[in-house]
């Protein structure tokens, strides 16, 4: 019975030797500090402010009464009481078109005024005898705007020229007081053009719309919700300003911003903002297109995701033998992707392999070179299953592990659109892309995704929605 016992306990064991199972610990990495270059972004941009909202605000910000002289008391230049009165108020909405930096308003009037003929001191009376008429007239200025290194607007407003809307007679229309309103509204003129400069400039305050976008673009945008949430900070370092222009009737200044970028991590990222707007710096002329530098982070998670999907399950038929994979994984050691997969069939256990991703611009996908078995695998391969060493099964992993950038790049800008839109900044403006032509430039494998170096080449325009 025991040389019996002792031959089957043999053949099992001898059985179970021959079909051993890979190795099941993880190969060990080689640490490494990955240092990523930073460069500054530029976008260059138009900043639109619809001339609706700068009507919206002169509309509101000028009072209905413009200007009011109630006193005959007043002394001319020669010291003698100029007997007159005038009252001078909005009739309707102001309206503003655009030639260049150069606004046009169009301001309907009405005009009361009240000329004494005879004074109550001269007859005792208890009222002044005067002549009174109204008539309406549309006077337009023109006001030349620039913007100072504060960011405030310097407006410089001229008076252009009047339009009667009305007969200026009295005493049924023996009288014509046209030449009189007119001397003495252009007398009353540099108080008014005064007053329009001073109402312009403390109420279209482009310095508060821009320090706003300013703050709130420093606020970390997130791009990523799933298990690694992934944000993107930006860091701008000044504003340039080039021509000022229309465009379909809205003023239209030139903006560049200038800034670096990069990406943080966590439900709550810790962050600094500088709430200092920096002074304007002026151009003659600036680029349309924007350049930015921009380091694109794809987490192991995403990445497991995808090659789960491509090889989980996955039947491997190769010359008299077969194997399946019951799950794979990737993850970064030192500047190689490792990649683990779990196998059963005529071989059974671990299985590691590493290489170096690579960009490929044609395909626009990451590509694995020098795609080999880890050390430990091969040297168990050769002695126990040398068919798998062949280069059929390492190519057909090799081609699940290619990576499709194109898609995840192309969310990239949308993502960002709608952190801003999300956030305070978003209240203020409106970013619309016309144009985003991404290339790929550098890859870096970390410990716990693959990060990517993006150079983008844009076309953008931003549009105000409140000043």
């Amino acid at each position: 019975m025991r040389p019996y016992f002792f031959t089957i306990a043999w053949m099992v064991f001898g059985l179970c030797a021959c079909k051993k199972n890979a190795p099941t610990q993880r190969p060990p990495c080689d640490s490494q500090e990955v240092v990523i270059p930073q460069d500054t972004s530029f976008l260059s941009t138009p900043l639109v402010i619809p001339t609706q909202l700068i009507e919206d605000k002169l509309n509101r910000a000028i009072r209905q009464d413009i200007l009011h002289d109630d006193d005959f008391e007043n002394k001319k230049k020669n010291g003698k009481k100029d007997n007159f009165k005038l009252k001078v108020s909005r009739l309707g909405d102001i309206q503003v078109t655009w030639k260049d930096n150069v606004a046009k308003y169009q301001v309907p009037l009405q005009v009361l005024v009240e000329r004494q003929i005879v004074s109550k001191d001269v007859l005792r009376l208890s009222k002044s005898l005067a002549l009174k008429t109204e008539f309406s007239l549309q006077v337009v200025f023109e006001t030349t705007l620039d913007v100072g290194e504060n960011w405030k607007l310097q407006p410089q407003t001229k008076f252009y020229s009047f339009s009667w809307l009305s007969e200026v007679k009295a005493l049924g229309g023996l009288i014509d007081l046209k030449k009189l309103v007119e001397r003495r509204m252009l007398k009353q003129m540099p108080q008014v053009l005064y007053n329009m400069d001073s109402t312009i400039a403390a109420n279209v305050r482009l310095d508060r719309a821009i320090g706003k976008v300013w703050l709130n673009i420093q606020k970390p945008i997130r791009i990523n919700k799933k298990e690694e949430i992934v944000w993107l900070k930006v860091h701008p370092i000044r504003f340039e300003m080039g021509t000022i222009t229309t465009e379909k009737g809205n003023l239209m200044i030139q903006g560049r911003l200038s800034a670096t970028t990069e990406t943080l991590l966590g439900e709550d990222p810790v962050h600094t903002t500088d709430s200092t707007l920096p002074p304007l710096v002026k151009r003659k002329k600036l680029p349309d297109e924007a350049y930015i530098y921009m380091l694109s982070e794809i987490p192991f998670s995403d990445i497991n995701e995808i090659i789960g999907r491509k090889l989980a399950g996955k039947t491997f038929d190769l010359p008299g033998h077969k194997i399946k994979v019951k799950n794979a994984e990737v993850w970064g050691c030192g500047p190689n992707l490792m990649i683990h997969l779990a196998v059963q069939g005529d071989a059974k256990g671990d299985i590691y392999l590493q290489g170096t991703p690579k960009y490929e611009p044609d395909s626009q996908r990451i590509v694995i070179q020098n795609f080999e078995f880890e050390v430990k695998t091969e040297e168990f391969l050769m002695a126990s299953a040398d068919w798998l060493l062949h280069d059929t099964f390492k190519e057909q992993v090799k081609s699940a592990l290619s990576l499709e950038l194109a898609d995840k790049i192309a969310q990239i800008p949308t993502k960002i659109m709608e952190g801003i839109e999300r956030g305070n900044a978003g209240k203020k403006m409106d970013i619309i892309i016309e144009k985003w032509d991404f290339k790929p430039q550098q890859i870096w494998v970390r410990p716990t995704d693959i990060a990517t170096l993006v150079i983008v080449n844009a076309k953008a325009r931003i549009e105000l929605e409140k000043i």
